[in-house]
C-alpha cells in the first residue's frame, strides 16, 4: 500500500513561488546553475557566506542567525508580514511558481516515453549477448 504525504498546515502547493524567483526579487546573490549553495545572509551584515539554499527542496537557512524555511517564510521575514500577507504579495508580484513550466504528473519513466517493459530475469532478455560474469563461470 502506498501512502501520500499529507500537509495539514498548508494546502498551497500550486501557488508557492519558486525559491529562485524570490531570490531574484530581493536581489539575493545566488548561482542559478546550482541546486545548492551558500551566499551572504540578506537579514544581517555578513562577511562570510552563511546563508545556504537548496532549490531542489525549495528551502533556505542562515547558519549565523538561525532563520530558515521555505519561500513564504523568506517573504514573511523580509516584509515583516504573516503567511496570508506573504501569499498575497507573491500573487501580486506574479512570482514564478513550480508549475509555471508545465507538469510531469502524467509521465512515467522518462519524460519522452513511458516505461519500457524489461523482463525481471537477465536470462530472458533477447539480444543481450553471451557474456557471463567471472563469478558465474565457475
Amino acid at each position: 500500500m502506498r501512502f501520500a504525504r499529507v500537509d495539514n498546515d498548508r494546502q498551497d502547493h500550486g501557488d508557492k513561488p519558486m525559491l529562485e524567483a524570490v531570490f531574484e526579487h530581493y536581489d539575493i546573490d545566488f548561482n542559478s546553475q546550482r541546486a545548492t549553495g551558500m551566499t551572504r545572509c540578506p537579514f544581517h551584515d555578513d562577511e562570510t557566506p552563511s546563508f545556504s539554499w537548496n532549490t531542489d527542496r525549495q528551502l533556505w537557512k542562515c547558519h549565523s542567525c538561525g532563520k530558515g524555511g521555505d519561500t513564504f517564510t523568506l517573504i514573511m521575514e523580509k516584509e515583516g508580514t504573516d503567511f496570508v500577507g506573504a501569499r498575497a504579495l507573491a500573487a501580486s508580484l506574479s512570482l514564478a511558481t513550480r508549475d509555471a513550466g508545465g507538469s510531469n504528473h502524467g509521465l512515467s519513466g522518462s519524460s519522452y516515453a513511458g516505461r519500457r517493459a524489461v523482463s525481471p530475469r537477465p536470462g530472458n532478455r533477447t539480444g543481450g549477448g553471451n557474456y557471463v560474469p567471472a563469478w558465474r563461470r565457475r
